[in-house]
Formats: C-alpha cells, structure tokens, sequence
C-alpha cells in the first residue's frame, strides 16, 4: 500500500488504463467482396482511447518522475509501462495489431 502511495496521480492514470485496454472493447469490423477483392477493416474504439490516455498519462508521469525524489525509479517503471501499453493499444485499437482482419 505505501507503493501506491508514492506513484504519481498520472503514473496510477496510465497503469489503470493501460490494463483496462485489455478488458474493455466497442469494436467494429466491416468485410467486403468487390468482384473478388475482399476487404475488411476492423477498429476497437474501447481499446485506442484507453490506449491514448495511458500513453497520455504515461508520457506526463515520465516527466515528472525526473525530479521526485525516493520514489524516482517506481514512477518511470509504472508510467513506462503505461506508456508502452498505451501504444500497443492505440495499434490494437486501428487493426493494426490482431485483430480479426490481419
């Protein structure tokens, strides 16, 4: 409990919402068949603006991290992860990664 004390309201931000990307979906998926030419395209909304926000919060709670004190190296871990959660999500949330059409 005292770890989560000292992270950063951003650092919680980006942890948060970085795992909830996993969880929470509004997904579309539309195929097509023009003379032969199958296309699909497919979006996970739930997922690329929980994406953005991690990413958003992940990037603020790096920054900030840079001038605290003993919980210096705790903060840059979560918002890191954040971070990188909040890109993985923005690419699974455009199909760009998984995702049915790939």
């Amino acid at each position: 409990m005292e770890q989560w004390r000292s992270l950063t309201g951003a650092s919680k931000t980006a942890m948060i919402c970085g795992l909830l990307g996993f969880v929470v979906g509004i997904t579309t998926t539309h195929t097509s068949n023009l003379n032969g030419q199958i296309t699909c395209s497919h979006m996970d909304y739930g997922a690329l603006a929980l994406g953005v926000i991690a990413g958003l919060a992940g990037g603020t709670g790096l920054s900030s991290a840079r001038t605290m004190g003993e919980a210096r190296m705790l903060n840059i871990a979560v918002s890191g992860g954040g971070l990188a959660l909040g890109v993985i999500h923005v690419l699974r949330g455009i199909g760009q990664l998984g995702g049915p059409c790939g």
